[in-house]
Protein backbone atom coordinates (compact mmCIF):
# COMPACT_ATOMS: atom_id res chain seq x y z
CA UNK A 1 0.00 0.00 0.00
CA UNK A 2 1.60 3.51 -0.57
CA UNK A 3 1.19 6.14 1.50
CA UNK A 4 1.93 9.60 0.55
CA UNK A 5 1.53 13.02 2.37
CA UNK A 6 -0.97 15.48 -0.03
CA UNK A 7 -1.01 19.39 0.62
CA UNK A 8 -3.32 20.97 -1.27
CA UNK A 9 -6.22 23.76 -1.42
CA UNK A 10 -9.46 24.33 -3.22
CA UNK A 11 -10.65 27.27 -4.32
CA UNK A 12 -13.87 27.87 -5.80
CA UNK A 13 -13.91 30.08 -9.38
CA UNK A 14 -15.85 32.60 -11.21
CA UNK A 15 -16.61 30.98 -15.04
CA UNK A 16 -13.34 31.93 -17.27
CA UNK A 17 -10.84 32.42 -14.53
CA UNK A 18 -7.21 31.91 -15.37
CA UNK A 19 -4.46 32.10 -12.57
CA UNK A 20 -1.75 33.85 -13.36
CA UNK A 21 0.67 33.70 -10.24
CA UNK A 22 3.09 35.60 -11.99
CA UNK A 23 4.58 36.63 -9.06
CA UNK A 24 4.77 32.86 -7.59
CA UNK A 25 6.62 31.16 -10.39
CA UNK A 26 6.48 30.09 -14.26
CA UNK A 27 3.82 27.34 -16.10
CA UNK A 28 5.14 24.40 -17.68
CA UNK A 29 3.41 21.76 -20.20
CA UNK A 30 -0.28 21.36 -19.55
CA UNK A 31 -1.64 17.79 -20.33
CA UNK A 32 -5.58 17.10 -20.25
CA UNK A 33 -7.66 14.53 -18.80
CA UNK A 34 -10.49 13.09 -17.50
CA UNK A 35 -11.33 11.35 -13.75
CA UNK A 36 -14.40 9.40 -12.74
CA UNK A 37 -14.90 8.82 -9.38
CA UNK A 38 -16.87 6.76 -7.20
CA UNK A 39 -16.97 8.17 -3.41
CA UNK A 40 -17.89 5.67 -0.51
CA UNK A 41 -18.78 6.81 2.58
CA UNK A 42 -21.54 5.27 5.69
CA UNK A 43 -25.28 6.59 5.15
CA UNK A 44 -24.40 8.81 7.73
CA UNK A 45 -21.01 10.74 6.10
CA UNK A 46 -19.18 9.49 8.80
CA UNK A 47 -15.82 9.36 7.01
CA UNK A 48 -17.08 13.13 5.87
CA UNK A 49 -17.71 14.05 9.02
CA UNK A 50 -14.12 13.04 10.28
CA UNK A 51 -12.15 14.88 7.35
CA UNK A 52 -11.28 11.40 5.63
CA UNK A 53 -12.62 10.18 1.89
CA UNK A 54 -12.88 7.41 0.32
CA UNK A 55 -12.73 6.84 -3.42
CA UNK A 56 -12.06 4.55 -6.46
CA UNK A 57 -11.06 6.58 -9.27
CA UNK A 58 -11.03 5.87 -13.23
CA UNK A 59 -8.36 7.78 -15.34
CA UNK A 60 -5.10 9.88 -14.57
CA UNK A 61 -1.52 8.69 -12.75
CA UNK A 62 -3.00 7.44 -10.49
CA UNK A 63 -6.18 5.59 -10.97
CA UNK A 64 -6.87 3.60 -7.98
CA UNK A 65 -8.47 3.28 -4.41
CA UNK A 66 -7.58 6.47 -2.31
CA UNK A 67 -8.32 6.89 0.98
CA UNK A 68 -7.38 10.26 2.59
CA UNK A 69 -7.32 11.04 6.02
CA UNK A 70 -6.02 14.13 8.25
CA UNK A 71 -2.46 14.02 9.54
CA UNK A 72 -3.23 15.47 12.90
CA UNK A 73 -0.93 18.26 13.64
CA UNK A 74 0.91 18.26 10.15
CA UNK A 75 -0.21 19.69 7.42
CA UNK A 76 -2.26 18.11 4.82
CA UNK A 77 -3.58 14.88 4.68
CA UNK A 78 -1.99 11.30 4.23
CA UNK A 79 -3.47 9.79 1.35
CA UNK A 80 -3.40 5.46 0.99
CA UNK A 81 -3.50 3.93 -2.47
CA UNK A 82 -4.46 0.56 -3.38
CA UNK A 83 -4.27 -0.60 -7.45
CA UNK A 84 -7.71 -0.30 -8.87
CA UNK A 85 -10.36 -3.57 -8.27
CA UNK A 86 -14.06 -4.00 -8.62
CA UNK A 87 -14.36 -3.97 -4.94
CA UNK A 88 -13.32 -2.35 -2.23
CA UNK A 89 -9.70 -3.62 -0.75
CA UNK A 90 -9.92 -5.31 2.82
CA UNK A 91 -6.51 -3.30 3.93
CA UNK A 92 -8.66 -0.05 3.36
CA UNK A 93 -11.76 -0.88 5.11
CA UNK A 94 -9.66 -1.81 8.25
CA UNK A 95 -7.91 1.45 8.22
CA UNK A 96 -10.97 3.19 8.08
CA UNK A 97 -12.67 0.92 11.02
CA UNK A 98 -11.19 3.49 13.79
CA UNK A 99 -14.10 5.89 12.05
CA UNK A 100 -16.97 3.67 10.56
CA UNK A 101 -16.43 0.60 12.97
CA UNK A 102 -18.90 -2.35 11.33
CA UNK A 103 -20.83 0.48 9.13
CA UNK A 104 -21.66 0.13 5.95
CA UNK A 105 -19.26 2.06 3.23
CA UNK A 106 -22.09 2.80 0.43
CA UNK A 107 -20.98 4.54 -3.21
CA UNK A 108 -23.03 7.69 -2.17
CA UNK A 109 -21.37 10.09 -4.81
CA UNK A 110 -19.91 9.57 -8.45
CA UNK A 111 -17.42 12.87 -9.87
CA UNK A 112 -16.67 12.85 -13.21
CA UNK A 113 -14.16 16.06 -13.48
CA UNK A 114 -12.59 17.08 -17.35
CA UNK A 115 -8.92 18.00 -15.55
CA UNK A 116 -6.21 20.87 -17.50
CA UNK A 117 -3.71 20.24 -14.80
CA UNK A 118 -0.43 22.27 -15.29
CA UNK A 119 3.08 22.30 -13.32
CA UNK A 120 4.16 25.53 -11.18
CA UNK A 121 7.46 25.64 -11.86
CA UNK A 122 9.91 27.82 -9.07
CA UNK A 123 13.17 28.18 -9.33
CA UNK A 124 13.79 26.03 -12.29
CA UNK A 125 11.71 23.08 -10.52
CA UNK A 126 8.19 21.65 -10.36
CA UNK A 127 6.93 22.26 -6.90
CA UNK A 128 3.10 22.32 -7.79
CA UNK A 129 0.44 21.06 -10.05
CA UNK A 130 -2.55 23.22 -10.62
CA UNK A 131 -5.55 21.72 -11.91
CA UNK A 132 -8.74 23.53 -13.30
CA UNK A 133 -11.85 21.19 -13.17
CA UNK A 134 -14.59 21.22 -14.49
CA UNK A 135 -16.70 18.64 -12.48
CA UNK A 136 -19.95 17.34 -12.83
CA UNK A 137 -20.90 15.10 -9.42
CA UNK A 138 -24.33 12.94 -8.66
CA UNK A 139 -25.64 12.07 -5.48
CA UNK A 140 -29.32 9.70 -5.97
CA UNK A 141 -31.49 12.21 -8.27
CA UNK A 142 -29.30 15.02 -7.76
CA UNK A 143 -26.46 16.66 -10.45
CA UNK A 144 -24.77 19.38 -10.19
CA UNK A 145 -21.77 21.19 -12.17
CA UNK A 146 -18.81 23.57 -11.41
CA UNK A 147 -16.07 24.58 -11.65
CA UNK A 148 -12.99 24.63 -9.51
CA UNK A 149 -9.32 25.32 -8.76
CA UNK A 150 -6.89 22.64 -6.95
CA UNK A 151 -3.10 23.12 -5.98
CA UNK A 152 -1.37 20.20 -4.81
CA UNK A 153 2.57 20.73 -3.72
CA UNK A 154 4.80 17.68 -5.31
CA UNK A 155 6.41 15.60 -2.97
CA UNK A 156 9.01 17.12 -1.10
CA UNK A 157 7.94 20.87 -1.84
CA UNK A 158 8.03 23.28 1.00
CA UNK A 159 4.92 24.07 2.55
CA UNK A 160 5.12 27.39 2.90
CA UNK A 161 5.28 27.57 -1.03
CA UNK A 162 0.82 26.78 -0.55
CA UNK A 163 0.53 29.42 1.34
CA UNK A 164 2.09 31.63 -1.10
CA UNK A 165 0.15 30.40 -4.13
CA UNK A 166 -3.11 30.86 -1.68
CA UNK A 167 -2.31 34.08 -1.03
CA UNK A 168 -1.66 34.96 -4.77
CA UNK A 169 -5.04 33.02 -5.96
CA UNK A 170 -7.00 34.87 -3.35
CA UNK A 171 -5.34 38.43 -4.82
CA UNK A 172 -6.35 37.15 -8.17
CA UNK A 173 -10.34 36.62 -7.35
CA UNK A 174 -10.37 33.10 -6.40
CA UNK A 175 -11.94 31.63 -2.98
CA UNK A 176 -11.23 29.05 -0.58
CA UNK A 177 -13.53 26.20 -1.53
CA UNK A 178 -16.06 25.92 1.34
CA UNK A 179 -16.20 21.81 0.86
CA UNK A 180 -13.00 19.51 1.49
CA UNK A 181 -14.12 17.73 -1.47
CA UNK A 182 -15.83 17.47 -4.22
CA UNK A 183 -17.67 14.55 -2.96
CA UNK A 184 -18.65 16.39 0.51
CA UNK A 185 -20.56 19.22 -1.40
CA UNK A 186 -22.48 17.20 -3.38
CA UNK A 187 -23.29 15.30 -0.35
CA UNK A 188 -24.21 18.40 1.80
CA UNK A 189 -27.93 18.69 0.31
CA UNK A 190 -28.08 14.86 -0.25
CA UNK A 191 -31.82 14.01 1.55
CA UNK A 192 -31.50 11.53 4.73
CA UNK A 193 -34.48 9.75 5.98
CA UNK A 194 -36.66 11.49 8.70
CA UNK A 195 -35.54 10.67 11.68
CA UNK A 196 -38.83 8.54 13.71
CA UNK A 197 -39.34 7.38 10.04
CA UNK A 198 -40.07 4.07 8.96
CA UNK A 199 -37.49 4.55 6.62
CA UNK A 200 -35.25 5.50 9.18
CA UNK A 201 -35.75 2.17 11.21
CA UNK A 202 -35.17 0.12 8.24
CA UNK A 203 -32.40 1.35 6.75
CA UNK A 204 -30.52 1.47 10.09
CA UNK A 205 -31.29 -2.26 10.62
CA UNK A 206 -30.76 -2.88 7.22
CA UNK A 207 -26.99 -0.92 7.43
CA UNK A 208 -26.06 -3.04 10.11
CA UNK A 209 -26.58 -6.12 8.30
CA UNK A 210 -24.99 -4.97 5.00
CA UNK A 211 -21.87 -3.21 7.67
CA UNK A 212 -21.46 -6.75 9.50
CA UNK A 213 -21.28 -8.88 5.67
CA UNK A 214 -18.24 -6.01 4.81
CA UNK A 215 -16.76 -6.13 7.79
CA UNK A 216 -17.11 -9.97 7.77
CA UNK A 217 -15.80 -10.23 4.06
CA UNK A 218 -11.78 -10.79 4.74
CA UNK A 219 -12.51 -13.79 8.05
CA UNK A 220 -15.13 -15.15 5.90
CA UNK A 221 -11.98 -16.12 3.15
CA UNK A 222 -10.03 -17.29 5.96
CA UNK A 223 -12.48 -19.42 7.73
CA UNK A 224 -11.43 -16.82 10.54
CA UNK A 225 -13.23 -17.52 14.51
CA UNK A 226 -16.99 -16.92 13.76
CA UNK A 227 -16.78 -14.63 10.58
CA UNK A 228 -18.73 -17.21 8.80
CA UNK A 229 -21.93 -17.50 11.55
CA UNK A 230 -21.96 -13.78 11.64
CA UNK A 231 -21.97 -13.19 7.77
CA UNK A 232 -24.91 -15.64 7.80
CA UNK A 233 -26.98 -14.46 10.57
CA UNK A 234 -26.24 -10.67 9.02
CA UNK A 235 -28.20 -12.58 5.54
CA UNK A 236 -30.78 -14.00 7.03
CA UNK A 237 -31.49 -10.67 8.98
CA UNK A 238 -31.07 -8.75 5.60
CA UNK A 239 -33.38 -11.15 3.46
CA UNK A 240 -35.90 -11.07 6.78
CA UNK A 241 -36.11 -7.50 6.68
CA UNK A 242 -37.00 -7.28 2.90
CA UNK A 243 -39.65 -10.12 3.56
CA UNK A 244 -41.63 -9.04 6.59
CA UNK A 245 -41.73 -5.83 5.90
CA UNK A 246 -42.22 -5.70 1.82
CA UNK A 247 -44.91 -3.35 1.55
CA UNK A 248 -42.46 -0.73 2.43
CA UNK A 249 -40.17 -1.45 -0.24
CA UNK A 250 -40.03 -1.20 -3.77
CA UNK A 251 -40.86 -4.94 -5.09
CA UNK A 252 -39.26 -4.24 -8.40
CA UNK A 253 -35.59 -3.36 -6.92
CA UNK A 254 -35.36 -5.52 -3.67
CA UNK A 255 -36.95 -8.98 -5.26
CA UNK A 256 -33.80 -10.31 -7.08
CA UNK A 257 -31.38 -9.33 -3.78
CA UNK A 258 -33.58 -11.13 -1.72
CA UNK A 259 -33.56 -14.21 -3.80
CA UNK A 260 -29.99 -13.98 -4.02
CA UNK A 261 -29.48 -13.58 -0.52
CA UNK A 262 -31.28 -16.19 -0.17
CA UNK A 263 -28.70 -18.22 -2.21
CA UNK A 264 -25.61 -16.75 -0.07
CA UNK A 265 -27.21 -18.19 2.80
CA UNK A 266 -27.12 -21.27 1.81
CA UNK A 267 -23.43 -21.27 1.11
CA UNK A 268 -22.66 -19.75 4.47
CA UNK A 269 -24.73 -22.82 6.11
CA UNK A 270 -22.74 -25.87 4.45
CA UNK A 271 -19.46 -24.63 6.29
CA UNK A 272 -21.50 -23.20 9.67
CA UNK A 273 -23.63 -26.42 9.89
CA UNK A 274 -21.05 -28.68 9.86
CA UNK A 275 -18.90 -26.38 12.11
CA UNK A 276 -21.87 -26.38 14.65
CA UNK A 277 -22.03 -30.49 14.76
CA UNK A 278 -18.31 -31.07 15.41
CA UNK A 279 -18.64 -28.57 18.38
CA UNK A 280 -21.67 -30.45 19.43
CA UNK A 281 -20.09 -33.95 19.06
CA UNK A 282 -16.90 -32.72 19.93
CA UNK A 283 -18.24 -31.66 23.48
CA UNK A 284 -20.36 -34.72 23.76
CA UNK A 285 -17.52 -37.17 22.98
CA UNK A 286 -15.59 -35.00 25.80
CA UNK A 287 -18.64 -35.12 28.35
CA UNK A 288 -18.93 -38.95 27.69
CA UNK A 289 -14.81 -39.37 28.46
CA UNK A 290 -12.69 -42.03 26.82
CA UNK A 291 -13.32 -45.70 26.35
CA UNK A 292 -17.47 -45.33 26.22
CA UNK A 293 -17.63 -44.75 22.02
CA UNK A 294 -15.23 -46.48 20.27
CA UNK A 295 -12.09 -44.74 18.58
CA UNK A 296 -13.54 -45.31 15.30
CA UNK A 297 -17.17 -44.18 15.81
CA UNK A 298 -15.31 -40.67 17.31
CA UNK A 299 -13.24 -40.51 13.84
CA UNK A 300 -16.00 -41.69 11.53
CA UNK A 301 -18.38 -38.40 13.00
CA UNK A 302 -15.71 -36.01 13.44
CA UNK A 303 -13.68 -36.99 10.02
CA UNK A 304 -16.55 -36.39 8.27
CA UNK A 305 -17.40 -33.37 9.55
CA UNK A 306 -13.95 -32.00 8.87
CA UNK A 307 -14.51 -33.14 5.65
CA UNK A 308 -17.76 -31.91 5.17
CA UNK A 309 -16.56 -28.16 6.78
CA UNK A 310 -13.70 -27.86 4.55
CA UNK A 311 -15.17 -28.86 1.74
CA UNK A 312 -18.10 -26.16 2.19
CA UNK A 313 -15.72 -23.66 3.09
CA UNK A 314 -13.84 -24.24 -0.28
CA UNK A 315 -17.37 -24.13 -2.32
CA UNK A 316 -18.17 -20.83 -0.38
CA UNK A 317 -14.85 -19.22 -1.10
CA UNK A 318 -14.83 -20.10 -4.91
CA UNK A 319 -18.70 -18.37 -5.09
CA UNK A 320 -17.60 -15.40 -2.52
CA UNK A 321 -15.50 -14.00 -6.17
CA UNK A 322 -17.77 -14.70 -8.61
CA UNK A 323 -19.45 -12.33 -10.42
CA UNK A 324 -22.72 -13.12 -8.78
CA UNK A 325 -21.56 -12.82 -5.47
CA UNK A 326 -19.99 -9.36 -6.35
CA UNK A 327 -22.97 -8.57 -7.97
CA UNK A 328 -25.13 -9.00 -4.52
CA UNK A 329 -22.96 -7.24 -2.75
CA UNK A 330 -23.24 -4.27 -5.68
CA UNK A 331 -26.94 -4.08 -4.89
CA UNK A 332 -26.94 -4.12 -1.07
CA UNK A 333 -24.54 -1.43 -1.03
CA UNK A 334 -27.15 0.35 -3.02
CA UNK A 335 -30.05 -0.61 -1.12
CA UNK A 336 -28.65 1.52 1.07
CA UNK A 337 -26.95 4.54 -1.14
CA UNK A 338 -30.38 4.56 -3.07
CA UNK A 339 -32.80 2.89 -1.29
CA UNK A 340 -35.82 1.29 -2.89
CA UNK A 341 -38.40 2.54 -0.74
CA UNK A 342 -41.86 3.08 -1.27
CA UNK A 343 -43.87 6.19 -0.18
CA UNK A 344 -45.80 4.58 2.93
CA UNK A 345 -41.91 4.19 4.66
CA UNK A 346 -41.94 7.96 4.69
CA UNK A 347 -44.92 7.24 7.48
CA UNK A 348 -43.95 6.97 10.98
CA UNK A 349 -41.54 4.13 12.67
CA UNK A 350 -44.61 2.87 14.40
CA UNK A 351 -46.04 1.87 11.05
CA UNK A 352 -44.23 -1.41 11.18
CA UNK A 353 -45.47 -2.83 13.80
CA UNK A 354 -48.24 -4.17 11.23
CA UNK A 355 -45.37 -6.60 9.97
CA UNK A 356 -44.51 -7.86 13.43
CA UNK A 357 -48.00 -8.38 14.32
CA UNK A 358 -48.69 -10.15 10.46
CA UNK A 359 -45.48 -12.42 11.51
CA UNK A 360 -46.54 -13.39 15.15
CA UNK A 361 -50.24 -14.65 13.64
CA UNK A 362 -47.90 -16.40 11.36
CA UNK A 363 -46.02 -18.21 13.39
CA UNK A 364 -48.88 -18.68 15.94
CA UNK A 365 -50.71 -20.73 12.89
CA UNK A 366 -47.99 -22.74 12.35
CA UNK A 367 -47.26 -23.70 15.54
CA UNK A 368 -51.07 -24.95 15.55
CA UNK A 369 -50.45 -27.20 13.10
CA UNK A 370 -47.63 -28.45 14.56
CA UNK A 371 -49.13 -29.08 17.99
CA UNK A 372 -52.31 -30.99 16.19
CA UNK A 373 -49.04 -33.62 15.19
CA UNK A 374 -46.10 -32.86 17.16
CA UNK A 375 -44.18 -35.31 16.46
CA UNK A 376 -43.59 -34.39 13.02
CA UNK A 377 -40.60 -32.29 13.59
CA UNK A 378 -40.39 -30.23 10.02
CA UNK A 379 -43.59 -28.87 11.21
CA UNK A 380 -41.38 -27.17 14.29
CA UNK A 381 -38.64 -26.82 11.77
CA UNK A 382 -41.07 -24.59 10.05
CA UNK A 383 -42.51 -22.90 13.39
CA UNK A 384 -38.45 -22.24 14.53
CA UNK A 385 -38.10 -20.05 10.75
CA UNK A 386 -41.01 -17.86 11.22
CA UNK A 387 -40.34 -17.42 14.68
CA UNK A 388 -36.62 -16.17 13.49
CA UNK A 389 -38.51 -14.00 11.78
CA UNK A 390 -40.55 -12.66 14.68
CA UNK A 391 -36.91 -12.13 16.38
CA UNK A 392 -35.47 -10.03 13.76
CA UNK A 393 -38.88 -7.83 13.60
CA UNK A 394 -38.11 -7.31 17.46
CA UNK A 395 -34.64 -6.38 17.07
CA UNK A 396 -35.58 -3.92 13.90
CA UNK A 397 -38.35 -2.38 16.07
CA UNK A 398 -36.11 -2.30 19.27
CA UNK A 399 -36.78 1.65 19.59
CA UNK A 400 -40.44 1.22 18.21
CA UNK A 401 -41.03 -1.17 20.87
CA UNK A 402 -39.32 0.88 23.84
CA UNK A 403 -38.94 -0.65 26.87
CA UNK A 404 -40.38 -4.06 26.23
CA UNK A 405 -38.14 -4.56 23.13
CA UNK A 406 -35.59 -5.92 24.88
CA UNK A 407 -37.16 -8.55 26.80
CA UNK A 408 -40.12 -9.03 23.94
CA UNK A 409 -36.68 -9.85 21.75
CA UNK A 410 -35.65 -12.19 24.88
CA UNK A 411 -38.66 -14.27 24.52
CA UNK A 412 -38.23 -15.00 20.55
CA UNK A 413 -34.46 -15.56 20.98
CA UNK A 414 -35.40 -18.42 23.36
CA UNK A 415 -37.77 -20.19 20.77
CA UNK A 416 -35.62 -19.82 17.97
CA UNK A 417 -32.47 -20.97 20.31
CA UNK A 418 -34.36 -24.21 21.61
CA UNK A 419 -35.72 -25.31 18.42
CA UNK A 420 -32.64 -24.83 16.59
CA UNK A 421 -31.55 -27.20 19.37
CA UNK A 422 -34.45 -29.40 18.32
CA UNK A 423 -32.97 -28.99 14.58
CA UNK A 424 -29.39 -29.72 15.54
CA UNK A 425 -30.53 -33.46 17.09
CA UNK A 426 -32.63 -34.12 14.16
CA UNK A 427 -29.12 -33.35 11.95
CA UNK A 428 -27.03 -35.24 14.59
CA UNK A 429 -29.26 -38.37 14.25
CA UNK A 430 -29.09 -38.13 10.36
CA UNK A 431 -25.88 -38.48 10.39
CA UNK A 432 -25.41 -41.35 12.93
CA UNK A 433 -27.59 -43.29 10.82
CA UNK A 434 -25.57 -42.34 7.86
CA UNK A 435 -22.23 -43.29 9.28
CA UNK A 436 -23.35 -46.01 11.30
CA UNK A 437 -22.27 -48.77 8.42
CA UNK A 438 -18.84 -47.44 9.20
CA UNK A 439 -17.97 -49.35 11.69
CA UNK A 440 -18.76 -52.86 13.74
CA UNK A 441 -19.08 -50.58 16.56
CA UNK A 442 -23.22 -51.44 16.41
CA UNK A 443 -23.46 -50.78 20.08
CA UNK A 444 -21.95 -47.48 19.96
CA UNK A 445 -23.96 -45.89 17.29
CA UNK A 446 -26.93 -46.49 19.15
CA UNK A 447 -25.95 -45.10 21.99
CA UNK A 448 -25.66 -41.50 20.40
CA UNK A 449 -28.91 -42.35 18.78
CA UNK A 450 -30.19 -42.64 21.98
CA UNK A 451 -28.52 -39.50 23.33
CA UNK A 452 -30.14 -37.29 20.15
CA UNK A 453 -33.44 -38.90 20.84
CA UNK A 454 -33.11 -37.73 24.44
CA UNK A 455 -31.50 -34.43 22.94
CA UNK A 456 -34.75 -34.39 20.49
CA UNK A 457 -37.43 -34.77 23.18
CA UNK A 458 -36.38 -32.16 26.09
CA UNK A 459 -35.43 -29.60 23.14
CA UNK A 460 -39.08 -29.80 21.64
CA UNK A 461 -40.05 -29.61 25.52
CA UNK A 462 -38.51 -26.60 25.84
CA UNK A 463 -39.19 -25.21 22.38
CA UNK A 464 -43.17 -25.25 22.91
CA UNK A 465 -42.82 -23.62 26.32
CA UNK A 466 -41.11 -20.70 24.93
CA UNK A 467 -42.89 -20.38 22.35
CA UNK A 468 -46.47 -20.08 24.59
CA UNK A 469 -44.53 -17.40 26.72
CA UNK A 470 -43.68 -15.59 23.63
CA UNK A 471 -47.48 -15.62 21.95
CA UNK A 472 -48.79 -15.15 25.28
CA UNK A 473 -48.35 -11.60 25.48
CA UNK A 474 -50.14 -11.19 21.62
CA UNK A 475 -53.02 -13.62 22.49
Amino acid sequence: MEREAEIEQKFEIDPGFTPSLATVGTWGEPRSFTLTATYLDTPEHALAAAGWSLRRREGGSDEGWHLKRPRGSEPGRLELRLPLADELPAALRAEASPIIGAAPLVPLATVRTERTETPLVVDGVPRALVALDRVTARAGARTETWRELEVELVTGADPALLSEVTAAMLAEGARPAAHASKASRILATRPTPTEGSAAAALLDYAGRQVGMLQAMDAGVRVDAPDAVHKARVATRRLRSLLTTFAPFWDAERTEPPREELRWLAALLGEPRDAEVLAEEFGDLFAELGPGTVADGVRSAVLGHLADRHRWGHAALVAAWDTRRARALRAALALLLAEPPLDARAAGPASDLLAGLEAAEARTERLAQKARRRPGELERWHRVRKAAKAVRYCTEALAEVLGSDGSARAARWEAVTEAFGTLQDAVVAAELIEELADATDATEDWAVLADIQTDRRTAALAEGRAALDAALTPTR
